[in-house]
């Protein structure tokens, strides 16, 4: 028996991190630890980024395609953030790529066509080889846009493209099959749109699942499929290894692990990386030096309950839009806000997102119709809760849905008044149902402030010089939420 090792290095959620900084550990030393693999076997290695590249970055687009390929990128998928600047953005940053761009299942309303410049699946060949990869996007990412961005798109269920084309790549010779989605999972206890798609396609001999869109590192064995999970900004790489029996040509055994890149030292000389990073990230320097303010704690961050981070983001969002009320998604936010010196990494860093913030004016019953969408099991279970400022909202765990809001105050302890109007503001993302919220926001016409999430931050601790612990005991929890799936 002749068997040879196949590596599989399967991340996502690298989103052009290019500098190394608070972020993650720079372009450089992620093409370290790749190649810490790949040196070892370099015929037989593949690297395979399931999405979530193009869209946050200070630097966009092509410039980031550009960065994948220069570490010798594979194969990618499309995540739901390719999406974000719209049909044209993500169409220019994916033509003529020089590697495979994959995206099975969603498709263009206009023509029935898939993603311009995207296919199903491919075939690649390594040292003889013939190894098919299809390519998924979760069928969450409708909801994970803003509205408008994804208007062009619909979404089919990846399941269906599975059954068609296994068998088709195995017609075609395909002796090893991978499923490269930007699908989540969770990892205590293991769940979500990943697991639940490898229960459901287990009968058809896939050999690794790749999945990402939430933080979190995974590489195990799972009924005996090799999964991987992990790699945001490059902080981990995730690595299956598969054991092929050259003479039967067919994978022997499966093992899977993830390489700690934050921590470790993947030092490679690569004057031609280091040259590209220093051309993409030289004009924002004063994005990574500059000081504009001082921070006297740490604020950290939670996606289900109240946290310190998310009561300064929304008092931010509230202040700048200069309204009674500011809410917006748990989800855009995360790490920590660290004590001491704030330049506008740090300030990004804890929130990606740099919408158009919208305002209107709501009714009280608007408000607690709201909170009872929020707190439905389902949807909490994809998004967690909101962050606000403004209110106390009292939650009752116990109760089931939509009676689960027990009590809404203002910022004076005043109840709300299911009749009265409220001045509200929330992002672009919110406004246009993200998180799937538009059977509340769809009510209302929302105006443009003309100021974006990003600049109202850092205005704001500019004008503030001293960053203080935001006020707490703005959402009151009676037990346990249902289907708490948060990562942090």
């Amino acid at each position: 028996m002749a068997v040879v090792d196949i590596d599989i290095l399967g991340h996502a959620d690298y989103n052009g991190t290019f500098k190394e900084s608070l972020k993650g550990p720079g372009l450089l030393r992620f093409y370290g630890a790749i190649e810490s693999v790949r040196s070892l076997n370099p015929n037989r290695t593949l690297l395979i980024d399931v999405g979530d590249n193009i869209s946050r970055s200070l630097w966009k687009g092509k410039v980031v395609m550009e960065g994948l390929n220069l570490i010798k990128t594979d194969v990618m998928t499309l995540g739901n953030h390719e999406f974000d600047n719209g049909k044209e953005f993500l169409e220019k940053a994916i033509e003529n790529n020089p590697f495979p761009v994959l995206c099975a299942n969603i498709f263009e309303k206009e023509t029935g066509n898939r993603v311009k410049g995207t296919k199903p699946y491919v075939l690649l060949e390594k040292d003889g080889i013939k190894i098919g990869i299809i390519g998924l996007t979760t069928e969450y990412t409708p909801y994970m846009v803003e509205k408008s961005a994804f208007a062009p798109y619909y979404v089919k269920p990846a399941k269906d493209f599975m059954y068609e084309y296994v068998p088709v790549l195995k017609e075609m010779g395909a002796e090893i099959i991978i499923a490269a989605t930007h699908f989540p999972f969770y990892t205590e206890p293991l769940g979500g749109e990943l697991i639940d798609f490898i229960d459901g396609t287990e009968d058809l001999g896939v050999d690794c699942y790749i999945g990402g869109h939430i933080p979190g590192d995974y590489g195990d064995i799972y009924k005996g499929f090799a999964v991987l999970k992990g790699g945001f900004g490059g902080d981990s790489l995730p690595h299956a290894t598969l054991q092929f029996d050259t003479e039967k040509r067919i994978v022997v055994s499966k093992k899977a692990r993830v390489i700690d890149v934050k921590h470790g030292e993947f030092l490679v000389d690569n004057k031609e990386i280091e040259t590209f990073v220093e051309k993409v990230t030289r004009p924002y320097a004063h994005f990574f030096e500059e000081v504009l303010a001082y921070n006297e704690n740490d604020l950290s961050m939670r996606l289900s309950y109240e946290s310190p981070l998310g009561n300064f983001m929304s008092d931010c969002l509230r202040a700048t839009a200069r309204t009674q009320i500011a809410y917006m998604n748990a989800t855009s936010c995360g790490g920590t806000l660290l004590k001491g010196d704030i330049t506008r990494e740090h300030l990004v860093l804890c929130n990606g997102f740099n919408d158009p913030i919208k305002i209107t004016r709501v009714k009280g019953q608007d408000i607690w119709d709201l909170f009872e969408l929020v707190y439905e099991p389902d949807r909490y279970g994809n998004n967690a809760t909101l962050i606000f400022s403004g209110l106390v909202v009292e939650i009752d765990n116990s109760k089931k849905s939509p009676f689960k809001v027990q009590r809404i105050l203002l910022d004076d302890n005043e109840p709300i008044r299911l009749n009265d109007t409220y001045t509200i503001a929330t992002s672009q993302y919110m406004a246009s149902g993200g998180n799937d919220t538009s059977l509340f926001s769809s009510r209302f016409n929302w105006e443009d402030i003309g100021i974006t999430m990003h600049d109202a931050l850092f205005n704001y601790v500019r004008k503030l010089k001293s960053i203080r612990m935001p006020k707490a005991g703005r959402l009151i929890m009676n037990g346990k939420p249902e289907n708490d799936n948060a990562p942090f």
